[in-house]
């Protein structure tokens, strides 16, 4: 990871990012430690390493300044910045699973898919969603994707508000872009570690009044 923001801070002044997204599996014991270090703005999602009751409380207390809802804490979010829509929803749920969905009794409040149906429906023109787990696309039932039910839910929802683009982080595989109806769709790869001992890297996200410019930063193999 700090491999990664070192490769940020090394860009060019018209190409730093004005922050992070981090998609989840944060590994809180190991990551917390180097907020201190960061001068870029961050924003995260919960992973399924971070499902646990202590874990959700812990990521609300380092980022007060977004797991709350309604001046309350939650474990699902948004902002706005620069007049676009960020939505950070929270997909893992109980136990560390690695199948996903929007409700459970560890994902505070309840609610998150009206929740979802209501920032989807927001006024402003660019809306960028991130999460942990990924719909299947089919809407079929697979490992290490949302479960059948709320990846068809998602995906129709995805087809009738059309965001400008999803982020998807848990499988650890080289990124790979599709569409989602109209919406441009990203399985982003990990910044730590990849199957087959892939290369690691990150996204380096341009938003503008046109949509999103993409390009991937490869930072090397895991040490």
């Amino acid at each position: 990871f700090m491999r990664c923001v070192g490769a940020m801070e090394a860009l060019p002044p018209e190409d730093q990012p004005d922050f992070l997204l981090v998609a989840g599996d944060l590994h809180l014991k190991g990551f917390l430690p180097l907020l201190k270090d960061l001068r870029i703005p961050l924003h995260v999602t919960a992973g399924n390493h971070e499902s646990s009751a202590a874990d959700r409380k812990a990521l609300r207390e380092a980022f007060p300044q977004d797991f709350t809802l309604d001046g309350k804490p939650a474990d699902y979010y948004s902002f706005t910045h620069k007049g676009a829509r960020f939505i950070s929803a929270c997909d893992a749920g109980m136990g560390g699973e690695h199948i996903g969905g929007f409700c459970s009794e560890n994902i505070q409040p309840r609610g998150q898919c009206e929740w979802l149906e209501r920032e989807l429906s927001a006024p402003e023109p660019l809306k960028i969603l991130f999460t942990h787990i990924p719909a299947e696309r089919n809407g079929e039932d697979r490992e290490m994707h949302l479960n059948r039910n709320d990846s068809r839910w998602f995906n129709a929802l995805v087809r009738e508000k059309r965001p400008a683009a999803l982020f998807f982080g848990h499988l650890h595989q080289p990124t790979e872009e599709y569409l989602m109806g109209d919406t441009r769709v990203w399985q982003v790869r990990s910044c730590c570690w990849n199957f087959g001992n892939a290369p690691i890297g990150f996204l380096h996200v341009r938003v503008g009044a046109d949509g999103l410019t993409v390009r991937e930063i490869i930072t090397g193999t895991p040490a």
